[in-house]
């Protein structure tokens, strides 16, 4: 069964009165009937808007998350979502401890959280959802899956959803005037006794005399319970427990309403999203669409065990949403784009996955790729990245663009990780070397399995290559070199800055896949090395001669109009890996982003190569970006639509 409480707390007709808390739990009560399955019956709202049934105080809040656990069985799914102002209180010298703030100010802490989800049978999952200033620790003691990130002042209208202690003490002071002046009349009494006291005791003294026994266990140590076990409760925050969440102001953005930022783009990751999220690639996610609505200084975060961090939200696939038509006469942009950093290997590269994340960002902001039609593959977590770059993986990512393009579609391939050449010897030829990618298993892509993918594409499509690794000046085999061959002068680097070429000898390949597999190690030749570990259907058509040549891939002749090539270095030559002020990159990258980013206007697939040069050669590396592709092709807008 799937259970949730939604509490929204507006605090109307107060000082720290909020907007979007309620609409919050709306949009969240939407989301969880339409895409998780939630039965209506088994999903309640406490809201303080008018004419609410019941408010959310905390006696009110409690009791619907202790009905929650109590009816709770073994493999249930709860989700309790919370929008309103959090509080951050010294409990102890050097120990901050978080809070969510109820309408009646009588705080529901971290421990009382704790005592609920101790009570959960074994395999009941519990999320969390707090969109509250301080939430980044209301599940005391959770690992930290997803933590703090640095950033600047928001640059946008928000109200923060946090209130201090001081009005929290104020506020409860007046209602401890209002009891005692009560208590004058009705002849009884009331003893609070805050005198001399700290701050925080003071407002536990007050919440224990207005509330007696309905105060959290933060104020009854003696009933404290144990600290979690690392399987037990998720929780999602809005933000760090060091910072503050923030309330979005209505806007055309939001259909004229407020929301807070974290629950705005929590539901709208996952309105967008086909298919499932685990709990990591959900708060990713949502950190990003936050920073692009211009909070910099809000940084949702998880707590939760390894184990629940790689679970689907909610542990639902949710119900798949209908794909939106689309116009057969509008041009398509897709892309895969896979980032190798070969991590616990003697071969590690830094800068690869950060090169995917700002190629991505690239291709958004500046040639309006939709991020729904933009693939990612990477060997270390990022947001969107959806499998491991293995060889066989990268290949069914690419075929799956290609078997669905249409005419004046515009495709784009990304590699960044190492290159290596393959040595190619045939009877009365000289030694030829061909250039590959190198997957993170290591079963290489060739230029023949590009060339095959090329051969595939319908007429009047756009398809761009753009590798950053050593030897991929010939990726697309037969094509034509535009730009080509160049000496650079080596200028001097900057003392900060380390390199570190993209490439692994093939030699050191073949010795790899011949020490992980008994079997390939009695084979004859590097083909039969690889059909043994990989399998035949699985390698490069450059060791599959036989199927090669089913498809007309051998003796092949150029197809001038099909296929464009950026490559970060000429066949022979090495890309580099570069460390600058503790940041790793490729150098090739980074410079076309600055060259796309550097102008407003459209620039041409010539333009881009020649003044990625000019960048590499004013940095002094000793590298040499080429083009490959057709007459029609090289003045053509990069990136842009076929005419």
């Amino acid at each position: 069964m799937k259970t949730a409480l939604l509490v929204g707390c507006n605090y109307p007709n107060t000082p720290y009165e909020l907007k979007g808390c309620i609409n919050d739990v709306h949009a969240m009560r939407d989301v969880i009937l339409k895409r998780f399955n939630f039965d209506p019956q088994h999903v309640e709202l406490i809201t303080d808007e008018p004419g609410s049934p019941k408010m959310p105080t905390r006696a009110n809040i409690m009791a619907g998350l202790a009905e929650m656990v109590k009816e709770a069985k073994e493999g249930d799914v709860l989700l309790f979502h919370f929008s309103g102002h959090g509080v951050e209180a010294d409990m102890k010298p050097g120990r901050k401890d978080d809070a969510i703030v109820p309408c009646d100010l009588n705080l529901i802490y971290d421990v009382d959280i704790r005592h609920l989800i101790q009570q959960l049978p074994k395999e009941t999952s519990f999320t969390i959802v707090s969109d509250s200033c301080h939430s980044g620790g209301l599940i005391d003691k959770e690992k930290e899956q997803i933590g703090p990130h640095k950033g600047i002042a928001p640059s946008v209208d928000a109200q923060k959803r946090g209130i201090s202690l001081e009005s929290i003490h104020q506020g409860l002071q007046t209602a401890a005037n209002v009891i005692n002046a009560a208590s004058d009349v009705l002849g009884t009494t009331v003893a609070f006794g805050t005198t001399g006291l700290d701050i925080v005791s003071n407002i536990g003294h007050l919440l224990t005399g207005i509330f007696r026994d309905n105060v959290s266990l933060k104020f009854r140590p003696s009933q404290e319970p144990r600290s979690l076990t690392e399987d037990e409760g998720i929780l999602l925050s809005g933000c760090q427990a060091d910072e503050l969440s923030l309330d979005l102001e209505p806007s055309d953005k939001t259909q004229g309403k407020a929301y807070g930022a974290f629950t705005y783009s929590l539901q709208k990751i996952i309105n967008e999203t086909h298919g499932a999220l685990t709990n990591k690639q959900l708060v990713m996610n949502v950190r990003d669409e936050i920073t692009s609505l211009g909070f910099h200084e809000q940084h949702p975060c998880l707590y939760c065990s390894d184990k629940n961090a790689g679970t689907a939200f909610l542990a639902t696939i949710p119900t798949p949403l209908a794909f939106p038509m689309i116009n057969e006469l509008v041009p398509q942009k897709k892309a895969v784009l896979v980032g190798c950093n070969y991590p616990k290997t003697p071969y590690n590269l830094k800068g690869c996955i950060n090169d995917v994340e700002n190629i991505r960002r690239l291709i958004m902001k500046r040639f309006n790729f939709d991020r729904h039609f933009i693939k990612v593959l990477t060997d270390n977590y990022i947001p969107g990245s959806c499998a491991m770059p293995t060889g066989i993986k990268i290949k069914a990512a690419l075929y799956e663009m290609v078997k669905t393009a249409r005419p004046g579609d515009v495709l784009f391939f990304y590699f960044s990780g190492h290159g290596t050449a393959v040595p190619v010897l045939k009877p009365g030829q000289p030694l030829r070397l061909d250039e590959a990618i190198v997957p993170c298993d290591f079963n290489l892509i060739t230029d023949v399995d590009f060339r095959d993918l090329v051969n595939q594409l319908p007429e009047r499509v756009n398809f761009t290559i753009l590798s950053d690794s050593c030897h991929s000046g010939g990726l697309i085999d037969k094509e034509k070199e535009q730009i080509g061959p160049n000496t650079l002068r080596k200028g001097k680097k900057s003392p900060e800055c380390i390199t570190r070429g993209k490439s692994i000898g093939f030699p050191v390949i073949h010795d790899i896949i011949d020490l992980v597999s008994d079997a390939a190690h009695q084979a004859t030749n590097i083909a039969e090395q690889f059909f043994g570990f990989f399998g035949r259907d699985i390698v490069s058509l450059k060791f599959n001669h036989e199927a090669a040549k089913q498809k007309g891939l051998l003796g092949l002749q150029p197809h001038e109009d099909k296929g464009i090539l950026v490559s970060g270095c000429e066949a022979y030559e090495t890309s580099f890996d570069v460390v600058l002020d503790g940041n790793s990159y490729g150098a090739f990258t980074d410079a076309v982003v600055k060259v796309s980013m550097g102008g407003y206007g459209k620039i041409s697939n010539k333009d881009l190569v020649t003044k990625a040069r000019d960048i590499l050669k004013q940095n002094g590396f000793d590298q040499t970006p080429c083009l490959y592709c057709s007459n029609a092709d090289l003045d053509a807008d990069f990136l842009g639509e076929v005419a």
